[in-house]
């Protein structure tokens, strides 16, 4: 079976739909010229779609209790275990405490996606400590004359933290160097998302640090993007893929990476790109494909609010892989309300 493809019975759930997207749910806003230029790709797919469903439907009559799910058994993969954390981060907004402690939450997702298990204090390999503290800056506004238009609420957050490999004493600073500057709006969205945003700073400054960070994986992932490197980008995949399951999770947090592929390549059904056309996040895409046996549908064409649920789609079966604690997975609700 070529690599790229997968089984249709292990097709990636995607939120919202019900089956691989079709031509009019997948077009963007160059839908017209792509069309012109594409018509024999847009054969190809609509026969590989027919025959996708009448293998489908020909499995109908499958053993019930026999299940068409991967799991990291079928899969000749492991569960990722990197070790075990414990964060003991407080956040304050205007001098307050915080009700819900968003910045904890956001470092406790990114430590169990990356297969950290959380933990008691006592019990913890690597510690992460500091206070997140956000105060409200000004109101922007937007004067001409006698008239005012109101344009943000902006806000300052600064933390002040560490994290600590408690074994050998290893320290990275997570401090930030100076406060980081948030504006929304709504003053409630501001609120939320100067937490959210500070939270992923640390986060993801934390995981791609010189004690929990991978370069090799970040680093083909940059290597993208050089269009110096020399390889092609199909090379740069198989040597992603051969990291398994330790490149899961940056591949899930680079599937927001719009930079242009500047490597040449072969991406299947779509021999004539122009430049600038295939994004890293579509390397991604097919690079998770190959690790996890699931075919999302994303291609080249695809809108982007096909693409923002693809991302989903991908989060959604890593959490079920790692057993995510429930409080830590996106859009728990919207996912309950789908079954």
């Amino acid at each position: 079976m070529n690599k790229f493809q997968s089984r249709p019975e292990l097709q990636l759930d995607i939120p919202g739909t019900v089956s691989p997207p079709a031509d009019s749910l997948r077009c963007s806003k160059f839908q017209c010229k792509k069309i012109l230029r594409s018509s024999f790709q847009r054969f190809s797919v609509r026969c590989a779609l027919l025959l996708a469903l009448v293998v489908c439907l020909s499995s109908c009559d499958a053993p019930t209790g026999e299940s068409l799910e991967p799991t990291l058994q079928t899969l000749n993969l492991q569960t990722l275990e990197r070790g075990t954390a414990h964060v003991d981060v407080s956040e304050t907004l205007d001098g307050d405490p915080t009700e819900i402690n968003i910045t904890r939450l956001i470092i406790e997702r990114g430590l169990s996606l990356h297969g950290f298990q959380l933990v008691p204090r006592a019990e913890a390999q690597f510690l992460v400590e500091g206070t997140l503290t956000c105060d409200y800056f000004q109101d922007l506004t937007f004067e001409f004359k006698e008239a005012k238009q109101h344009l943000e609420h902006q806000y300052n957050g600064k933390f002040e933290g560490k994290l600590t490999s408690v074994k050998d004493g290893r320290l990275q600073e997570l401090s930030f160097p100076q406060p980081l500057m948030n504006g929304r709006t709504d003053l409630d969205m501001a609120r939320r998302d100067i937490r959210r945003r500070s939270a992923t700073i640390i986060s993801e400054t934390m995981l791609r640090g010189p004690i929990l960070g991978t370069p090799g994986i970040r680093g083909l992932l940059d290597a993208l993007t050089d269009p110096l490197d020399g390889r092609f980008y199909n090379q740069v995949m198989e040597e992603i893929a051969e990291h398994r399951e330790r490149a899961v999770p940056y591949l899930i947090g680079a599937l927001r990476d719009d930079r242009a592929v500047r490597l040449e390549g072969a991406y299947p059904g779509f021999p004539e790109l122009e430049e600038g056309e295939l994004k890293v996040y579509h390397i991604v895409d097919k690079t998770l494909a190959m690790i996890l046996d699931r075919d999302s549908g994303l291609d080249p064409i695809s809108s982007d609010d096909y693409i923002q649920r693809v991302r989903t789609g991908w989060q959604w079966l890593w959490e079920d892989m790692q057993n995510i604690p429930d409080e830590l997975r996106i859009r728990k609700s919207k996912r309950e309300e789908e079954g």
